[in-house]
């Protein structure tokens, strides 16, 4: 059997970060990341032809559906499965050639909470066509099923690289927060929670990770320290260093940033919404209701005052992320796979 992996890559991941990394403990995968197989400008002619209800779809979308056309005609004789790496994007004109390939199943892993895969596809005529699909948050697997009329939905968590992401406790800084990322993250409470710890903790610092065009949402205070553009050694070292990583969050599916500070050994301190509590089930991790300001400064204030506290937080931590080790989590994505085949045939 043949497996298609449609690779999308965000770029603000570090290179042993982001879900593209399934295919690093998939053997014999094949990736689909848009060779060029016509001019660039014809592909970005086409994906402006088309309409953006139906999910994100750019030029690079166009290379990677050639590219796949003609491996699938390829192997038309084969089983074969196409996995989108990322459902929100690049399904389009494929699915209107889906009785060639009768023998092809199509599913793919949907990142987006609810909330926002409410606004970035308005139109399921694509999407709805998938055999199978697999969510990374728990919170996902009903709405998937419903909105998209998908009967085969699984749960399968987002993988880490635990080899990489690992603790180091000879770095371990006292009194040092760890904020990463941008995407969905809750600056107000972040920027409320940090200027009042300030006043509370003594010698407090605080590292932001961010991208660039993000680090003006964090406040400005002597306390805090904001890096961009870090290559993974150093934020494996960001994360090393720090005490607890404290993430706030609008809503989620699951969270690289918390898997990675998990994997080094962080207590996680965040919100409780979207797929969280799940990921933390077992870490005695904090888990704050949103706009509870006051209980994640109460929790940060406790736990930086216990070092005994923080060392059992970090073994747990530690411990709950090598069962989202990629090894795990690939073989839990190949079964899927045998289950959708084996129902389709």
């Amino acid at each position: 059997m043949n497996t298609f992996f449609v690779h999308h890559r965000s770029k603000h991941h570090a290179q042993n970060s982001g879900y593209a990394r399934l295919m690093d403990h998939y053997d014999q995968a094949h990736c689909i990341d848009g060779k060029p197989a016509i001019p660039y400008k014809l592909a970005k002619l086409l994906a402006n032809m088309t309409n953006d209800m139906y999910g994100i779809y750019n030029s690079d979308s166009v290379l990677k559906e050639f590219e796949l056309y003609k491996k699938l005609r390829a192997h038309s004789q084969s089983k074969n499965v196409v996995h989108y790496l990322n459902a929100e994007r690049d399904i389009r004109y494929i699915m209107t050639f889906k009785k060639q390939f009768k023998q092809t199943v199509f599913c793919g892993t949907f990142h987006k909470p609810p909330t926002v895969l409410n606004k970035q596809i308005k139109n399921t005529k694509f999407i709805k066509q998938l055999h199978g699909a697999v969510t990374v948050g728990s919170n996902q697997v009903d709405y998937i099923k419903e909105r998209f009329d998908i009967d085969q939905v699984v749960y399968i968590p987002h993988g880490v690289n635990t080899h990489f992401f690992r603790p180091n406790t000879s770095l371990r800084k006292p009194n040092r927060l760890l904020f990463v990322g941008q995407h969905l993250r809750d600056f107000d409470a972040f920027n409320h929670c940090v200027i009042r710890l300030a006043e509370l903790v003594k010698d407090l610092s605080v590292h932001v990770v961010i991208h660039p065009a993000y680090q003006k949402k964090i406040v400005s205070h002597s306390c805090v320290q904001i890096l961009t553009d870090i290559d993974d050694c150093l934020l494996l070292k960001e994360y090393q260093e720090a005490s607890i990583l404290f993430i706030p969050l609008l809503d989620s599916t699951a969270c690289n940033s918390i898997l990675e500070g998990l994997a080094c050994g962080l207590p996680v301190i965040t919100t409780d919404v979207g797929g969280n509590a799940t990921y933390l089930d077992g870490t005695k991790s904090m888990l704050a209701p949103s706009g509870d300001y006051d209980c994640m400064i109460t929790e940060i204030i406790r736990l930086l005052d216990d070092f005994n506290v923080l060392q059992e937080l970090s073994g747990l931590a530690r411990l709950k992320a090598l069962g989202y080790d990629w090894t795990i989590v690939s073989e839990q994505v190949r079964k899927f796979h045998s289950s959708i085949t084996s129902r389709v045939s």
